[in-house]
């Protein structure tokens, strides 16, 4: 690719909903901001933020079966909130269409819909990123960037917490690997 970016947006402009796009645009300000605020090469983040969410527009059935079909291990919490799969199905997505496998970039679309005890700094960024981007609407938005500036694991313990609260006031489940990225971070 001779510009990955100016590629991938073209790739995901026909594949997603304006809505969804300007999101993933969006995750890819707030990934450029925190990546450069602690470090990290943005490069990849960038490319993820584009990624990320290509299949999170699927019915719960097309994720379950794309999964299985492409031999991906699919969980009973999975089955039971099949959203959960759309981050791994991306990573999928990305390299047959798409030919990208960049090592970070993978692990970032990967761990960004529920967290894992083992995310780098990279994946943490990107965790935020996906939250933090400029057109969300939620209400404690500014609070968790001002956090995200200082303290990467309070920010995301503090997001977990917001979203498994959510989840249990909704009567809906939360991924086992996000109590356990919990955990790790209340040490």
């Amino acid at each position: 690719m001779d510009n990955p970016e100016t590629e991938i947006k073209k790739w995901l402009e026909g594949r997603v909903s304006a809505g969804r796009y300007r999101h993933s645009v969006g995750v890819m300000e707030a990934a450029t901001e925190l990546s450069e605020l602690y470090g990290v090469d943005p490069a990849p983040l960038r490319q993820a933020a584009l990624l990320h969410d290509c299949a999170r527009e699927f019915s719960a059935r097309e994720l379950v079966a794309r999964a299985e079909e492409w031999g991906l291990p699919v969980r009973d919490v999975d089955r039971q909130s099949p959203v959960l799969l759309h981050g791994k199905l991306a990573v999928v997505i990305a390299e047959r269409d798409l030919g990208l496998t960049d090592p970070a970039m993978v692990s970032a679309v990967r761990w960004h819909t529920a967290g894992h005890p083992r995310m780098s700094l990279s994946d943490k960024l990107f965790y935020l990123a996906d939250v933090l981007e400029p057109t969300s609407p939620l209400p404690w938005v500014p609070e968790l960037r001002v956090v995200a500036h200082e303290n990467v694991d309070r920010a995301v313990l503090m997001a977990i917490e917001i979203n498994t609260d959510h989840l249990d006031r909704t009567g809906r489940i939360v991924d086992p690997d996000t109590y356990a990225l919990k955990e790790l971070l209340t040490g």
